[in-house]
């Protein structure tokens, strides 16, 4: 309603008490005093809006820009908020909506998918699918089990469209190969290169152990190749391009420069 005949007048202020940035190492608060006005038309009140803070809402907008900046570091939920003074529940509410405003749904299918989870809360796991070619986050699921994947893509994606998919990229979770058999059955499943290199190097190093633990209990001559097993083991599991013949150090174990 147009404000005719002055039919809204002011009604007083209200005061809020506004969360901000830290400053230095001090919280710091804003004390918002905000306009109210009645309208005479249809008896009601409301307040004026400010730039600085959603409506009905007690953090700045400054704050919330924090939060989404801190969220792209490599740093826990609890750390974000301690550092900007506001509880946990916050922040993941922050987060939420920012991930919301960026995901675009489509009822569209890439060629290439990747399967991924990442732990985003205490004891609870996400699911995510990505378009391999361009890394492009196409949805988050706040479950990986295996019934709340099917039940999204059989809603959002009819089964022409699942059988367009060519390939998917997983990790070695065996969960998901019955399911993309079921979901996409012209699809091709293709390991992360990345797990299995992590797979490769975490046999060797058993393998180093379990070689090393026989030489525990030997003579003399096994002692030193227990210690020489334990000692040098980064030795076994660096690769290659890192290794060099140009530069020359002790190794007291072996009793010679090399």
């Amino acid at each position: 309603m147009k404000n005719e005949h002055f039919s809204v007048i002011k009604n007083g202020t209200q005061t809020s008490r506004i969360t901000l940035p830290l400053t230095g190492v001090h919280r710091t608060f804003l004390l918002l005093k905000k306009q109210r006005f009645f309208c005479k038309s249809c008896s009601c009140t409301f307040v004026a809006r400010s730039s600085i803070v959603d409506r009905h809402c007690f953090i700045s907008n400054q704050t919330k820009a924090r939060v989404t900046m801190k969220a792209t570091e490599a740093q826990s939920i609890t750390l974000i908020a301690q550092d900007a003074m506001i509880s946990v529940s916050s922040v993941q509410r922050f987060i939420q909506a920012y991930a919301n405003e960026c995901l675009k749904p489509t009822n569209r299918l890439p060629e290439n998918l990747s399967f991924d989870e990442f732990k985003y809360a205490k004891g609870r796991m996400a699911f995510q699918y990505i378009d391999a070619q361009t890394g492009t986050i196409l949805d988050i699921l706040p479950s990986r089990f295996s019934f709340h994947i099917k039940n999204h893509f059989y809603t959002r994606y009819s089964y022409r469209e699942r059988c367009s998919v060519k390939t998917i990229t997983i990790d070695m979770n065996a969960g998901y190969e019955k399911l993309i058999q079921e979901l996409f059955p012209k699809a091709k499943i293709i390991i992360d290169r990345f797990h299995l290199v992590q797979l490769i190097s975490r046999s060797m190093n058993q393998l180093r152990i379990q070689v090393m633990n026989g030489f525990r209990r030997g003579h003399n001559e096994d002692q030193k190749k227990y210690r020489r097993l334990k000692r040098y083991w980064k030795l076994l599991l660096k690769n290659e391009k890192d290794l060099t013949y140009a530069v020359y150090k002790p190794f007291g174990l072996f009793g010679q420069t090399t």
